[in-house]
């Protein structure tokens, strides 16, 4: 499972959800249980790091931080920040800290709008639950997000696999590959030939079945302290 938060946390709005407003919700509410940090489970840019409207702190997502991932055309969004611990122009990656949780903007209470969208267009939201894993329901159940190889998702990565989601597991794969030393080239989401080389070079250094494709013990393996 795939969230912000390096502590506990429950869902505190679903993702699609039809609001009494006849919006949908375009993304998850979060809301952290021991620890409101809120941190970065993808390589990316900072393109966006303030607030939406300095002018009206109760606007929209008040504090927000939108990233870049890898060279995608994908985007994440964190809204509603009590502080900002990033900036416009940085690069990121998975365990760097965004900011605090909190209740800018249009909000009722402490909690991060975390949302995908598709050329930075908010008519191109995606879908929550198919990239995290976490389930599409408002329920005070405590959850846990995973700081190692269910990173990369819970399908298996392999060429050719590059829909959403698997373009931002497979940018978050290459750009793992690369700081480890395997050269998967651009963080672009596309698994293609260079891609499958570094997957085969790392498994061979790491006594795995070379297949090229990206299962949880090559998952495991990539994240593994």
């Amino acid at each position: 499972m795939i969230a912000p938060y390096k502590g506990t946390f429950r869902i505190s709005q679903s993702w699609n959800n039809l609001r009494s407003n006849g919006t949908l919700h375009q993304g998850f509410d979060l809301v952290g249980i021991a620890d409101k940090r809120l941190y970065s489970p993808v390589y990316g840019t900072v393109v966006r790091a303030g607030w939406e409207n300095p002018k009206n702190a109760k606007q929209g997502w008040g504090r927000r931080v939108v990233v870049r991932i890898g060279k995608t055309r994908f985007y994440m969004y964190f809204g509603h920040l009590s502080s900002i611990a990033v900036t416009a122009g940085q690069t990121v990656k998975p365990g760097d800290l965004i900011g605090i949780e909190g209740s800018t903007g249009h909000s009722t209470g402490s909690h991060l709008h975390w949302e995908i969208r598709e050329s930075d267009n908010h008519n191109l939201y995606r879908d929550m639950p198919q990239y995290s894993d976490i389930p599409n329901a408002a329920s005070r159940t405590t959850r846990a997000s995973a700081w190692d190889g269910s990173l990369l998702g819970s399908a298996t990565l392999a060429a050719g696999r590059n829909s959403y989601p698997a373009a931002i597991h497979n940018a978050t794969l290459q750009a793992r590959l690369s700081a480890l030393g395997f050269d998967a080239g651009d963080p672009d989401g596309l698994f293609g030939a260079k891609t499958t080389a570094a997957v085969k070079q790392f498994q061979l250094s790491r006594s795995l079945t070379v297949d090229g494709k990206v299962g949880a013990k090559t998952k495991a393996a990539l994240f593994a302290p």
